[in-house]
């Protein structure tokens, strides 16, 4: 008789499983259905908590039913997905914290909410991520609290099995939310309920529909009175001069130099903003052959590329969808824009950025300008950073500029030269380590002490004044004449608490527009018409710049010019006449000045969106 061999197993591994509900199969089939009802409920009262919102008092009933509407259905297309009730509101819930701690680390990051045009510069937004600080703070940790109390009571709920599939269930659901969708996005009623996109907060909407609403008005409808007829008769009264063309007793630039700054800003136009010295001596004493003021941007914290859009192109985002990003969705090969217009005036065209090249789309869209040369963080010259080292801090001004100077004294002798320039010194976080960064400007008065990260920045701008310095002192020695621009692109995203301590919480137009302003200054190292206190729009700058170098504009630029007659400010925030009234966003204007906004809304239309149809000449120098 052979001896039975005993075969030792190892021990099953148990998983940790919660003690269930005493419960009825119908008890508990009516508990989850409950929670499938109030999930959503909930779901909208924690996105809105952190996104500052009372959902319950801050909303209309007709926009508390939108949101809603969003959250029930993403409720339903879970259900039919998973079949499981639970399992449902477990996956709602979360996502739905998730899609607002996403939000709530924009505000806190860049100023702003959560836009669809976010979704296509996720790239960009990796290579920053870095310098910021993701501690959870107290609306993160009691929302995270709430939601993991109701998943875990959801888990003491007995097992549920998966719902059988049918499709006399399923296509009537599914019917029922591509119904709604397509109500919403292909109807007028969003429009006829009053509810337009909000660019800067969604106290009035609410974070699920305004992102609906954005996404709603991703498509450009064409303007009202868009035609072959009407674009030809704008067109035929700012026709560009010939390219040889230079005002009488003017110099042309054998050299242009343009620095979009970034972050670069004068904190001191915001109302009780004192510091214990100037952060911009320099820039403030610039008075011969200098041109400066400030420009008021369409963006603010962040969105660095739709200020350079603006500048480079002449066109303003105020007229695309909320959120969006021109760099990302509307630039092809040979579209009309300063690069090309410098071009053909037989300027070598040059573009150079201290960080990396992913950012933005820059390489493609550098590409279609027709840049001939592109210049990334590795191409810099003897790097040196502020705040950290080449893995965590940014490449200085000071070493910034020594580059371009390095490009110009490498050129050939005489050789036209446009150089355009984009920092990165100055770039957020600003609770980032003092390296390589000295202590010398702070905040005084009521605010000293409040705002650390505030203090850093005003360090950060009296590097940048002193590099600036710098790079004037060189190139007042060089003898072929030289324009240069320099200019911010937004306010900093300091901290969001400093802006609502001297803005208030829901500020008028004309003060809301504070946040909006950079300075610019304009210098020559040879004879310009002076300038100060100039104000605009950052859509008329390249105008403002072609005019004073004495370099031809093209028919865009003059009707621009004389756009900013009337409406020297137009940006996403609102608008401002020729008498300093200013209107907010979507505040209706006087038949005359929205005659003159249409005009310009037609022409931006056929210039970005009709492009078969472009009036070409208008748009580019000819001769």
């Amino acid at each position: 008789m052979s001896t039975p061999i005993f075969i030792e197993r190892p021990p099953v591994r148990r998983r940790f499983s919660y003690p269930k509900l005493n419960l009825t199969s119908a008890k508990a089939a009516w508990v989850s259905r409950s929670l499938l009802v109030l999930a959503p409920l909930l779901s909208f009262t924690l996105v809105e908590v952190l996104n500052y919102n009372n959902p319950w008092t801050d909303f209309s009933p007709i926009q508390n039913a939108l949101n809603l509407a969003w959250y029930y259905t993403g409720e339903l297309l879970l259900f039919l997905l998973l079949r499981r009730r639970a399992a449902a509101v477990k996956w709602g819930l979360g996502l739905a914290w998730a899609f607002g701690c996403v939000n709530h680390y924009l505000i806190s990051f860049r100023g702003r909410t959560l836009f669809p045009g976010d979704l296509l510069t996720l790239g960009t937004a990796v290579n920053v991520a870095g310098q910021y600080n993701y501690t959870p703070d107290r609306l993160q940790s009691i929302t995270f609290l709430i939601l993991l109390a109701c998943l875990l009571l959801v888990s003491l709920l007995p097992k549920e099995e998966k719902r059988p599939l049918s499709w006399k269930f399923s296509l009537p659901a599914a019917g029922l939310c591509a119904g709604y969708a397509a109500v919403f996005f292909c109807t007028g009623l969003v429009g006829a309920l009053g509810i337009e996109p909000s660019m800067w907060t969604t106290r009035g909407n609410g974070l699920a529909l305004n992102f609906a609403v954005c996404l709603k008005y991703m498509h450009v409808e064409r303007p009202d009175g868009y035609s072959q007829t009407a674009l030809d008769a704008l067109a035929g009264d700012s026709l560009s001069q010939s390219a040889a063309a230079v005002p009488e007793g003017g110099q042309r630039p054998v050299n242009v130099i343009v620095i979009m700054n970034e972050s670069f800003a004068d904190l001191s136009v915001l109302p009780g903003v004192d510091s214990n010295v100037d952060a911009m001596p320099f820039i403030r004493s610039l008075s011969e052959n200098t041109v400066k003021g400030y420009t008021y941007t369409s963006v603010f914290g962040g969105t660095t590329a739709n200020s350079e859009y603006e500048f480079l192109t002449g066109n303003t985002t105020a007229f695309l969808p909320a959120g969006t990003v021109p760099y990302q969705m509307y630039v092809s090969d040979g579209d009309p824009s300063l690069v090309r217009q410098m071009k053909d005036l037989g300027y070598r065209c040059v573009a150079s950025h201290p960080y990396r090249s992913s950012g933005w789309n820059r390489p493609s869209v550098y590409r279609d300008y027709g840049f001939d040369q592109v210049y990334f963080e590795r191409d810099f010259q003897n790097r040196t950073y502020l705040r950290g080292d080449a893995s965590s801090g940014y490449i200085s001004d000071q070493c910034n500029f020594e580059n371009l100077v390095h490009m110009y004294e490498h050129k050939q002798e005489g050789e036209p030269l446009f150089l355009f320039n984009v920092t990165m010194q100055n770039h957020s976080a600003y609770n980032m380590p003092w390296t390589n960064l000295d202590r010398e400007v702070w905040l005084t008065g009521a605010l000293e002490g409040r705002f650390s990260s505030v203090d850093q920045y005003f360090s950060l701008i009296r590097q940048t004044d002193r590099a600036f310095a710098y790079l004037i002192d060189y190139f007042s020695q060089v003898e072929e004449p030289t324009v240069i621009l320099m200019f911010g692109d937004h306010q900093p995203q300091v901290a969001t608490n400093f802006y609502t301590a001297v803005l208030g919480s829901d500020p008028e137009p004309a003060l809301a527009q504070k946040k909006q302003m950079t300075p610019f200054v304009l210098w020559a190292n040879y004879d310009i018409p002076e300038r100060d206190g100039v104000a605009l729009s950052l859509n008329y700058l390249s105008a403002l710049l072609m005019e004073t170098a004495g370099l031809p504009q093209t028919g865009y630029q003059r009707f621009l010019s004389e756009l900013y007659r009337d409406l020297p400010v137009i940006n996403t925030v609102g608008i401002q006449d020729r008498s300093g009234t200013w209107y907010g966003e979507n505040e209706p204007l006087p038949e005359p000045l929205a005659r003159r906004l249409e005009e310009y809304q037609m022409l931006q239309y056929n210039n970005i969106f009709d492009k078969s149809h472009r009036v070409e000449s208008f748009f580019s120098l000819h001769e």
